[in-house]
């Protein structure tokens, strides 16, 4: 009994040295905290995801979910739809599970754009 429980508490321990993280977050949750807090900081977080973003795409790591399309929506607040499109579009097709969520707001965004050019006319 004495023995199996010695055991238990050992495997327990060396596997709790196991733990690894599996994204690389780069301090987003304390820059995003700070942008809703004080929207002059939306530009750093903005900056902050793009080299973010950049470093795991040349890396060959895999980005976290939702960066993408966090920095899709900062740059379509910004009046940026085009590369908003692009952002989006990079979280769908690396998170499967978001495609129907992407595909809507690039498709609402191309229904927007073309409704504002027969406006136009």
């Amino acid at each position: 009994m004495r023995l199996t429980l010695i055991l238990s508490l050992a495997v327990l321990v060396g596997l709790s040295g196991c733990a690894t993280k599996k994204y690389q977050w780069n301090d987003y949750e304390r820059k995003l905290y700070e942008a809703y807090k004080d929207p002059s900081q939306i530009e750093a977080l903005k900056t902050r995801l793009e080299e973010t973003t950049s470093t795991l795409e040349a890396s060959k790591h895999k980005v976290p979910p939702g960066l993408y399309a966090e920095l899709g929506t900062l740059y379509l607040e910004e009046g940026s739809v085009d590369k908003a499109k692009i952002y989006y579009a990079k979280e769908r097709d690396a998170w499967p599970e978001s495609k129907t969520l992407m595909d809507s707001l690039i498709n609402n965004l191309n229904s927007r754009e073309k409704n504002l050019g027969q406006d136009k006319k």
